[in-house]
């Protein structure tokens, strides 16, 4: 991408110039994390959420960051690489592999390789916040119930792909993974709510879902809000009778659901607005002035 700046292992790179080995291991076998954030006022948002779990995802896989991959060094890693970017707001992706190794599965490997990509934060047009983006639902293989480990956010995608190419063959803007047994999960790369009689739901962790940041502040601030909120099994027939519907990630923030399949939700509703409205403002309280 040629407006985007990367640093690989602390040297700064234009984005058509970076390179890794082909032996990296988290070229060869996706065997590396990441986080993706974006910057509001020129700041990383939520950055020590998103260490944490970095850090979470990382200890999962017994992959070692070392104490030069603390909050404070990679955030001066990240500090330098924003700054090599014009634009006020960035997008940016942290990514954290094995490192360089031999062909084998455990075969010895070199230090981790560190990625920051950098880029001029791309938001959603206003008039997807005002009206609402369609969902397509994307069965899971019965063989397969998540499609990844949801207890570290790696870097196999390989569902998300394929439910993002099915939701756009279908005209829609992101593919809802449900399971073989109807139960729904997650977007390809959000979290998915409904409102029910009142009631905000979204699917525990326990159901193989990602520990979403933005998820994780939604819940907070419903209980700011005094909304009521609950951590559920979502059945597919469920979305036959929701009142609304959103979903939520870093990038995007929280966005309204107009449409899931045949079934519409019109534009957002009460409790999406005042959700939207809440995460707006916390996005800013996070930062600072």
């Amino acid at each position: 991408m040629h407006d985007a700046v990367v640093q690989i292992d602390g040297r700064l790179y234009a984005g058509d110039e970076a390179r890794i080995s082909v032996f990296d291991r988290g070229f060869l076998f996706g065997d590396s994390v990441y986080e993706v954030l974006r910057t509001l006022r020129g700041r990383p948002l939520f950055w020590p959420e998103h260490h944490a779990r970095l850090v979470a995802s990382a200890g999962y896989l017994s992959l070692e960051l070392g104490p030069g991959l603390d909050e404070a060094a990679l955030r001066a890693r990240i500090d330098e690489t924003l700054a090599a970017v014009p634009s006020v707001e960035k997008y940016l992706r942290v990514i954290v592999t094995r490192g360089v190794g031999d062909l084998s599965l455990a075969g010895p490997h070199g230090p981790p390789t560190v990625v920051i990509i950098a880029r001029p934060l791309t938001l959603l047009p206003a008039e997807v916040y005002a009206d609402g983006c369609a969902l397509a639902v994307f069965r899971l293989p019965a063989t397969d119930v998540t499609g990844l480990d949801p207890r570290a956010k790696t870097g196999d995608k390989r569902t998300g792909v394929l439910a993002e190419a099915a939701a756009r063959a279908a005209g829609a803007y992101e593919g809802l993974r449900v399971t073989a047994d109807d139960r729904v999960l997650e977007g390809a790369s959000s979290t998915f709510f409904l409102v029910r009689g009142g009631v905000i739901v979204t699917p525990p962790l326990a159901a193989g879902i990602l520990a979403g940041i933005t998820r994780g502040q939604v819940l907070g601030l419903a209980r700011r809000l005094g909304l009521p909120a609950d951590e559920r099994p979502i059945g597919l027939a469920e979305l036959d009778t929701a009142e609304e519907c959103f979903i939520t990630s870093t990038v995007r923030g929280v966005v309204p659901v107009c449409r899931i399949d045949h079934r519409p939700y019109g534009p957002p509703g009460p409790v999406t607005r005042r959700v939207m409205a809440a995460y707006a403002a916390r996005m800013a309280e996070s930062v600072g002035p």
